[in-house]
């Protein structure tokens, strides 16, 4: 079946690519993939470096199994993939900043498996078991997993969204399935433990800090009838927000002469949408550009229709109007050759600049 699958995948990559040269398209795809994950990892260095790892270990941890999920589908040639697990990873390393700055963690939305795709998929199926998978998780968020269990809670979380997006695919691959569901499995039952484990014994994760009274310490009294004061140790300091801005590059593509949105993008305009959702001190700026064909005026024109047919798109999702700023761009900073259809696709885009602002306590 793995072989039927391989022969599948790579007979429509041909047919999306109109029988372009491998050589190219490999080319053009790490240009389409690899910015996203380096703006990924570039997002969790940020985080690490405001505290996040120990004041918001849910989320941070979240953030990293995320971007490694991105790396994985870009490995298999998944561009959308790749880029709506970069775009989450931002995100929640976004969150992960803000919950350091701010304090506190709270659960995340699970990804939801489309049961009616799961029809015809019973040799994968028969390999995982999702239903006792998603019971783990679920005991975990109701059982103080985020507190006991964090670390391991936020990536059997991660892989748990990445195994739900791979089995709603029309052709998942096996072991691309299995891997995501191993790593998931594995974390869940770590963590599942950590918690049994802390609630049997009543570790101060589960049952909470119990609050001792302490006496007045009394003061030191020399020969010479003078108090002394003990000195106070110096009080941690909490995290310093990066006043960097985050920025975050995303793509999607478009038809030539074309500025309406490909079904096949909507994956990643949703997840900029759960981004802006999430993250309330994050703006987006959309840029829109083309490829070297036709003048400039008309391109500069149809440049802007595509930035502001996405900003329309997301406005009708629920963004606020206000927080999108839109540009044309037209022909310039090509990010590949204009020699080839591939190239020219590649260049006819819209990107996305989300601007993290400085967060206010």
């Amino acid at each position: 079946m793995r072989k039927k699958l391989l022969l599948l995948t790579i007979a429509s990559l041909f047919v999306s690519f109109s029988c372009t040269p491998l050589k190219v398209k490999d080319r053009t795809h790490g240009l389409r993939v690899t910015q996203g994950i380096d703006e990924a990892h570039r997002a969790v260095v940020k985080a690490y470096d405001s505290g996040a790892k120990e004041r918001a270990p849910y989320l941070y941890s979240k953030a990293r199994a995320y971007k490694e999920v991105s790396y994985i589908l870009a490995s298999e040639m998944d561009d959308v993939g790749a880029n709506v697990f970069s775009i989450r990873s931002i995100n929640y390393a976004s969150m992960s900043i803000t919950s350091a700055f701010l304090g506190g963690e709270k659960p995340t939305q699970l990804n939801q498996l489309n049961t009616e795709k799961l029809a015809g998929k019973e040799d994968i199926l028969s390999m995982i078991n999702v239903d006792e998978l998603r019971k783990d998780i679920m005991f975990l968020r109701a059982n103080k997993g985020l507190k006991c269990a964090p670390v391991q809670t936020g990536k059997a979380e991660a892989f748990y969204d990445a195994l739900v997006y791979e089995l709603n695919k029309d052709e998942p691959n096996p072991s691309i399935v299995l891997r995501f569901y191993n790593e998931a499995n594995t974390e869940s039952k770590v963590a599942k433990n950590k918690v049994l484990i802390a609630k049997k014994n009543k570790l101060k994760c589960y049952v909470g800090e119990q609050v001792v009274k302490k006496a007045p310490q009394k003061r030191k009294v020399m020969a010479t009838g003078l108090a002394v004061q003990k000195s106070k140790p110096e009080s941690s300091k909490r995290p310093e927000l990066h006043k960097e801005p985050l920025k975050i590059v995303a793509r999607i593509h478009f038809d030539f002469d074309k500025y309406n949105i490909k079904k096949e993008y909507k994956p990643i305009l949703n997840e900029v949408v759960k981004t802006l959702k999430q993250n309330p001190y994050v703006e987006l700026v959309i840029e829109g550009y083309t490829d070297n064909i036709g003048p400039k005026k008309y391109n500069d024109k149809l440049a802007l229709k595509r930035a502001r047919s996405v900003k329309n798109y997301l406005v009708k999702h629920g963004i606020p109007a206000e927080k999108i700023k839109i540009v044309g761009i037209g022909k310039d900073r090509y990010i590949a050759t204009n020699r080839t259809s591939v190239g020219r696709l590649t260049n006819r885009r819209v990107e996305f600049i989300l601007i993290k602002k400085a967060e206010k306590p």
